[in-house]
């Protein structure tokens, strides 16, 4: 378990003196005592009877340093030219307090905190919100039929649910919009359309700004004009930042529906990104072949010219 130390990275030992000691031995060992790397800690005052350090981490392993504190005074006093006094103890302003802490009080203070990040992790994986996109969403031209359809499909699945609103026609702003989702504690952000190939198609680089590693195979792939398609294809895409999920469908109603099934379906038989991410496009792929065997594939293919051909991941 990870603890955020919100720039309260200092912590400091009093009742120890120093007599010709080694600064770097003295950082070393108590970065040693706390798990982190030699050069994670450093010693920033020495005064008399007092030494103060610093961690150079935001994030430090809760395990690695709750109760560590009579390890680390054990190991300093070990250290040539360093003096434990009797009375010597650690302090600190923020979560590095918890060093001081008995081993037995910080075994309780773990397992609490492992079971109230458990429950808020839960909370927060049941919270999902829905964006739509688009000018023409926007501008009223075209009725928004997806977000009523998921955000149902969300609430009889258990899920406490919201519209977001609709993302802009801009990768930097629709990742800004998804990115306020994420700090308002929504475990499952879903959009609805911008994943196709035109220039104003932004969707997936909005979730890739948020999670690089995001997964986006294709939906269909064709040659670009440039003129009216300027990308390869469709796709969608899966990604993840902590425990939330992040998933761009597609915005006709149909393949909207598809993906959201698809994706209640995984998200109950616990599959990962990646292997949700398989599903829904798979689910879409499989549509597509349907559509073009049949030769019903005209009308779909407006928006999409160029020589089409099934996506590949």
């Amino acid at each position: 378990m990870e603890w955020e130390l919100l720039e309260k990275t200092t912590f400091w030992i009093d009742d120890i003196d120093l007599n010709n000691a080694n600064l770097g031995q003295v950082a070393e060992v108590t970065a040693k005592a706390l798990g982190l790397m030699p050069e994670e800690v450093m010693v920033v005052d020495v005064r008399l009877g007092l030494i103060a350090f610093d961690v150079l981490k935001q994030k430090v392993q809760a395990e690695a340093v709750a109760g560590k504190g009579e390890e680390i005074l054990q190991s300093l006093a070990a250290l040539p030219g360093v003096v434990v006094g009797a009375k010597a103890a650690i302090h600190s302003e923020g979560v590095l307090g918890f060093i001081a802490l008995d081993p037995r009080e910080a075994e309780e203070v773990l397992e609490a905190a492992a079971e109230q990040a458990r429950q808020v992790s839960q909370a927060v994986a049941r919270r999902a919100i829905v964006f739509s996109s688009g000018a023409e969403v926007i501008a009223g031209k075209i009725e928004d039929t997806n977000s009523p359809y998921i955000l149902q499909q969300l609430e009889n699945h258990g899920f406490k649910t919201r519209f977001g609103g609709i993302l802009e026609d801009n990768a930097k702003a629709a990742a800004a919009g998804i990115e306020k989702a994420l700090e308002a504690g929504y475990g499952l952000i879903i959009t609805t359309g911008g994943v196709g190939a035109e220039d104003k198609d932004y969707s997936i680089e909005a979730v890739l700004r948020l999670d690089p590693q995001a997964y986006t195979p294709w939906i269909l792939k064709f040659t670009p004009d440039y003129h009216r398609h300027h990308k390869e294809g469709v796709r969608i895409a899966v990604g993840q930042v902590g425990i939330a999920l992040l998933v761009a469908l597609p915005g006709p109603h149909e393949e909207a529906r598809l993906g959201c099934d698809r994706l209640l379906e995984g998200l109950d038989r616990g599959l990962s990104a990646p292997e949700l991410a398989d599903v829904i496009v798979g689910a879409l792929r499989e549509r597509w072949r349907s559509m073009m065997n049949k030769g019903g594939h005209e009308h779909e293919l407006q928006r999409h010219s160029g020589n089409v051909s099934e996506g590949g991941k």
